[in-house]
């Protein structure tokens, strides 16, 4: 059959506490590819377990079936059933082996599958237009994460909004000030003219001039003196000067902020220098919640048996962009000093036959890059006995050390190190399934290790030499087999990702007659360096 139909989305289906049963109106091949989501009153979704909360029914049938979910999700939760098929290609064809349309056919459908996979989730996602610059993408993204986090300043802004009718107002009253500034000045002079005209009453015209707040004036019902008025208008101006003063502070009374990016919050002149938000620390923060790492450039090159140099280019590790605009060559016979020619270890001597990790350091006077060596793969446990003052950012590279401890010289070129030469580091006419650490590959982290199989087979011979990731059973990652009348070697390059600790697991195994069989390194890739693509920049 053919896949006909674009929809690889059902739902989401409302919950009513009763309802077990929810339809998926497209072809799935394996219960494995439907994914089940419930979504909670609050709008949070969480993907269900198969097996463990839901079956499905209809697999293989082009109009769908149904996801069976026991115990009925209750009401006010929401059930979206999606296509989910795994983005892996099991479909084996063996040169000159039977032709099966069936075969063919499936693995077509499961590629549309993914595809319109692809397409639901694109359509779900934010794009940008076509015409916008590569290079710019990186500080559209930074930008973008940094508006998402002013939300409670925008909310903050928006609560400052209520006052202002309350300043309107308060601004229709300054007239009234000045009015009663006009009418202090007119009463003074009526007090003055009252004194004159009533040559003999000093005594009333000391009230009109002295008589306190809301005194009236003896014999003139409803009349006050100047300074009775004085106060009125006082008491109206530093209302208005207060209330204003409480959301707005004068210049003058203001510290200078210490950057360009950062932003003022006050509630008193006094508080101005402690309540500010930078713009850089709210970087780090969302870096922190986001876990964005990028390294552009910055590759090893091998200089001395004990020392390297570290090529120019940035990294952005906690938030933080440090730049080295120039090469560093770093001694790793030595522990750390700051600067070329200066030690690499963050602690200890050298060592043979060792992964080094080496990792970006940030002065935290200065904000100036440099690096140091650690036998830990993590930032966090890094000794930080000789690097007082500076901050560990993150992993960039790997160094090697021989058994005659030297540094192993590798080419690098981003997360792809070649090595100098061909290592054989496995063996012999046969082995049993075991786990190797093989000595130019790093141990401590997973890397894609590159690897040259050989097996070499006498006459009338047949044998096989295997390697996997972490199994022992089933069909190897990688394997050579050779099975001849005349004697003959056969060779093949391949990677294989290492396990977490960097070791592989091998098997080499004669069937008949007698052979011989090498694993040989040729170099890795350090995959988890955050560089783009892998690449240098």
């Amino acid at each position: 059959m053919t896949i006909s139909s674009e929809v690889n989305r059902s739902g989401p289906y409302p919950a009513n506490g009763v309802t077990t049963a929810f339809d998926y109106e497209f072809k799935i091949y394996a219960p494995e590819h439907l994914q089940v989501i419930k979504t909670d009153a609050s709008g949070v979704d969480s993907i269900l377990v198969l097996d463990s909360d839901y079956t499905v029914t209809g697999v293989g049938d082009d109009g769908g079936g149904q996801a069976i979910i026991v115990p009925a999700p209750a009401t006010g939760t929401k059930i979206t059933n999606l296509l989910n098929v795994p983005f892996t290609q099991d479909t084996d064809l063996e040169n000159q082996g039977a032709y099966y349309a069936e075969t063919i056919e499936r693995a077509l459908d499961l590629l549309v599958m993914r595809l319109q996979q692809l397409k639901e989730r694109s359509a779900r996602a934010v794009t940008i237009p076509p015409s916008v610059d590569d290079a710019t993408i990186d500080e559209l993204i930074s930008n973008v994460l940094a508006l998402g986090d002013k939300g409670d300043d925008l909310s903050i802004v928006a609560s400052v909004a209520q006052y202002l009718a309350t300043v309107a107002d308060l601004s229709d009253d300054i007239p009234g000030v000045a009015g009663l500034t006009a009418t202090t000045i007119t009463k003074a002079g009526e007090a003055a003219g009252s004194a004159t005209a009533a040559a003999g009453s000093a005594v009333l015209a000391g009230q009109y001039a002295n008589n306190g707040e809301d005194v009236g004036i003896t014999g003139v019902p409803g009349a006050f003196s100047a300074k009775h008025f004085m106060l009125k208008a006082k008491a109206i101006y530093d209302s208005v000067a207060n209330t204003l003063a409480g959301w707005i502070h004068a210049a003058a009374a203001k510290t200078s902020l210490n950057d360009d990016d950062e932003l003022g919050i006050a509630d008193s002149a006094a508080a101005w220098a402690l309540k500010k938000i930078s713009l850089f620390n709210l970087v780090v923060y969302i870096a922190s919640l986001t876990g964005y790492e990028r390294i552009s450039g910055c590759e090893t090159v091998f200089v001395t048996n004990t020392t390297i140099q570290m090529k120019a280019g940035w990294v952005f590790f906690k938030g933080k962009r440090t730049t080295f605009g120039a090469a560093l060559t770093k001694n790793l016979a030595a522990t750390f000093t700051a600067g070329a020619a200066g030690g690499l270890l963050d602690t200890g001597a050298m060592a043979a036959s060792k992964t080094y990790f080496v990792h970006a350091v940030r002065n935290l006077t200065t904000g100036a890059g440099d690096w140091v060596a650690s036998l830990q793969s993590d930032p966090a446990l890094v000794n930080m006995t000789n690097l007082t003052g500076w901050e560990v950012q993150g992993r960039v590279n790997v160094v090697l050390t021989t058994s005659g401890n030297l540094i192993r010289p590798y080419t690098q070129d981003g997360n792809e190190y070649r090595a100098s030469n061909t290592v054989s580091e496995i063996s012999a006419s046969g082995w049993a399934a075991a786990d190797f650490q093989l000595t130019q590959i790093p141990a401590g982290i997973s890397t894609e290790a590159y690897l040259m199989l050989i097996n070499g087979q006498n006459n009338n011979s047949a044998g096989v030499v295997f390697a996997w990731t972490d199994n022992n059973a089933g069909p190897a990652t990688v394997q050579l087999s050779v099975n001849v009348v005349s004697s003959h070697e056969a060779r093949i390059g391949a990677k294989l990702r290492t396990r977490s600790t960097g070791v592989i697991r091998s098997q080499a195994s004669t069937s008949v007659g007698s052979g011989s069989y090498v694993v040989q390194s040729v170099g890795f890739n350090d995959y988890q360096a955050p560089r783009r693509n892998g690449a240098s920049a």
